[in-house]
């Protein structure tokens, strides 16, 4: 008796393993289709994915990489000095969210300013990331622009406990304006360690988050006014220099 009403139920069983075993290998396939379409798709260009309150967003895909690179363009009402130092500041992290933040090394060998830096990531979620870079600066003598270049130096000290970025590529230009102000490029690459359809939806709010909170802490923030780093002078400084060596040449 009990053996004909177990085979009836072992049955069943089997007949559900077997639906669910086609399902899980019927989405692996549909996941690996889709993930390696996404990877080979891409353009190369930029497209604009927002455009608010002066601050323009665009989006890059490359075939071959899964996520996007961004580019953001924007201006802030702020000295040229006071702009830079927020990117070179090892103090701006903590105003930003950074955790641990530390600078390991600073290199000044004028025109080019270089440091080591290192902090940490709440992800939430996703756990503590530990974050190094190197940050470098230099401008240019006769237009004024400041490029600034921030790169992952990862192997820059020992391994902790927690995991660190390894992929981080941004780079900033600063065109002083005539009117005063400041114009902000950005274009960023990075790969924060979680699933990139969550990166790739995100990002572009996150970027306009963190961006209009730059802008606020330049024009309201006293300590992001009137400071001075090395090797990079303001606009008029440049123009009052190129006229009096043209008035000496006279």
């Amino acid at each position: 008796m009990n053996n004909s009403v177990d085979k009836p139920k072992k049955s069943i069983l089997k007949k559900v393993f077997n639906v669910l075993g086609v399902i899980v290998i019927a989405i692996t396939v549909i996941g690996l289709v889709a993930h390696n379409m996404w990877k080979n798709s891409g353009t190369n260009e930029w497209v604009l994915a927002s455009d608010k309150d002066g601050m323009k967003i665009y989006r890059l895909k490359t075939p071959g990489n899964v996520l996007y690179k961004y580019k953001v363009v924007f201006e802030v009402e702020a000295r040229l000095n006071d702009v830079v130092s927020y990117i070179a500041s090892t103090s701006t992290g903590e105003d930003v969210g950074a955790i641990d933040v530390r600078r390991i090394e600073e290199v000044n060998a004028n025109p080019v300013f270089y440091a080591y830096d290192t902090y940490k990531l709440d992800m939430e979620a996703f756990g503590m990331v530990e974050v190094i870079i190197i940050n470098q600066y230099s401008q240019d003598p006769e237009t004024g622009i400041v490029d600034a270049n921030v790169f992952s130096a990862h192997n820059r000290e020992p391994r902790s406990e927690y995991r660190r970025m390894v992929h981080l590529s941004n780079n900033w230009t600063y065109k002083p304006l005539p009117n005063g102000r400041v114009e902000i490029t950005s274009i960023s690459e990075m790969d924060m360690g979680i699933p990139y359809p969550i990166a790739n939806a995100a990002l572009v709010n996150v970027f306009d988050e963190k961006f209009n909170e730059m802008k606020d802490l330049l024009l309201k923030n006293d300590k992001y006014k009137n400071n001075t780093v090395k090797y990079v002078k303001e606009l008029d400084e440049i123009q009052n220099g190129i006229e009096n060596e043209e008035f000496a040449q006279n």
